[in-house]
């Protein structure tokens, strides 16, 4: 009962953190039936969060056992679904406790429990598979083996693709793979279950890299985002697909090989490139302008529509600011008052704006019921959250609008300036077009 609630919450609060959620391959999951949901670990709590919301089955979660530490915790986080695994330094009898939570997991995928695993063990954020811990294999192959591999266990892969995670109103793609059946691998078991443990865990790390966007260089991150950033929206134009999320990850997939071939055969002109585009960048962030305006042919501003949209839009405006402003600022005051482990920071912010907005209005909510009914309180507190969306997406469009009339401005006053940085601009993509010819003629 208490994971149905929580849920529901989280997935409205998913909903207003971020800008757009984009999901692929969830009908891979089966009703019902043993399942391990294998994913990527960029965010710590968000990660789990998140899955928690896209995947309609009660999850069951492995999780740190250190934060299991009292009595009260251990019951309120296994009411959660959480199944605490020891590491070597929380416990000095981590191999027996976790002989049971393993007891424990066969027992779960018997009757059929879906369970959640970060294969990868620990959280960081960055774009790139650290290794994969063999726990998930072991589980698997330990459950399977119990039933004489009839039990029909399945594991998920999933990769899991953040704008940010720790940006308010940043993207995220949610990509599920095809499940990999654990009865392919008996007879390698059978004969022998190291070698059955490895391979498996070989093929689940195969298998969840190809879902999301992996760079293994460190030295390439940051020109891989400048690319993005610069190209993306021309590479958009040359395909069919439909769905934002999903297009954007298929080409950062291509954006980072096509990187790392030219990394690896003309180093120094992939250098020089990216001196040329970190100048371009910083370029258009002294003159507080985005590469979106250089980039249209023509700006426009829709007087009648612009005037319309915001005069019509006002009342709503103020009405979804004077009910969720309180709440919003409290949440950021808390947020950024807490100290916490990069790969936490997005998943706090969540769990800290969630709640407190449940307070404030529940605490607007029974005010509301001393001075109207309660049915007309109940109204007006489920108008709360759209307008709040509204409120954000009218500033969004109130600031962009600011943008596009400080671009103008700028247009009008130094037209030479904005001429050299289209010209700069059409350079940067004229050499990325020749790099991709070279790159795809040797695929």
């Amino acid at each position: 009962m208490l994971f149905s609630i929580l849920r529901f919450l989280l997935r409205l609060s998913t909903k207003g953190y971020f800008r757009s959620i984009y999901v692929k391959g969830v009908e891979h999951i089966p009703d019902m039936g043993p399942i391990i949901i294998a994913s990527n670990h960029p965010s710590a709590f968000m990660d789990p969060i998140l899955l928690s919301t896209k995947i309609d089955r009660k999850l069951f979660f492995l999780t740190r056992g250190d934060i299991f530490k009292t009595r009260f915790t251990a019951f309120l986080l296994s009411m959660l679904n959480m199944i605490p695994v020891y590491r070597k330094v929380d416990s000095t009898d981590r191999e027996q406790r976790n002989d049971a939570i393993f007891q424990k997991c066969f027992e779960h995928l018997a009757k059929g429990k879906p369970i959640l695993i970060f294969p990868e063990g620990t959280s960081k954020t960055e774009r790139k598979l650290r290794p994969v811990k063999t726990g998930t294999a072991r589980i698997a192959l330990g459950a399977e083996a119990l039933h004489e591999f009839k039990l029909g266990v399945k594991v998920i892969p999933v990769g899991i693709n953040y704008a940010n995670p720790h940006i308010f109103r940043s993207d995220v793609f949610v990509n599920f793979g095809e499940p990999i059946d654990i009865s392919e691998f008996k007879d390698i078991y059978l004969r022998n279950d190291r070698e059955a443990v490895t391979a498996l865990t070989e093929r689940i790390k195969a298998e969840m890299e190809n879902l999301f966007v992996v760079v293994e260089d460190e030295r390439l991150e940051n020109i891989v985002g400048q690319i993005e950033k610069l190209y993306r929206s021309k590479l958009r134009g040359t395909s069919d697909l439909k769905d934002k999320g999903i297009l954007d990850f298929y080409i950062s997939k291509d954006i980072v090989m096509a990187i790392d071939y030219h990394f690896k055969h003309h180093p120094q002109k992939l250098a020089a490139f990216h001196t040329n585009i970190t100048a371009y960048l910083n370029g258009l962030k002294e003159l507080h302008i985005r590469d979106t305006q250089v980039r249209a042919s023509s700006l426009n501003i829709d007087v009648a529509r612009s005037v319309f949209f915001f005069a019509a839009g006002l009342p709503l405006f103020c009405f979804g600011v004077c009910t969720n402003y309180l709440p919003f600022k409290l949440s950021q005051l808390i947020s950024r008052s807490l100290r916490v482990k990069d790969s936490f920071v997005g998943s706090i912010k969540l769990s800290v704006g969630m709640f407190t907005f449940l307070l404030v209005y529940t605490v607007q909510f029974l005010g509301m019921t001393y001075w109207i009914s309660v049915w007309w309180a109940i109204i007006v507190l489920v108008s709360f959250y759209p307008a709040g969306v509204f409120s954000l997406m009218y500033i969004r469009k109130y600031l962009e609008m600011i943008g596009t009339l400080k671009y103008l401005r700028l247009f009008m006053d130094k037209g030479d300036l904005v001429a050299k940085l289209k010209l700069t601009r059409q350079e940067l993509i004229d050499e990325l077009e020749e790099g991709k010819e070279e790159y795809l003629a040797q695929r």
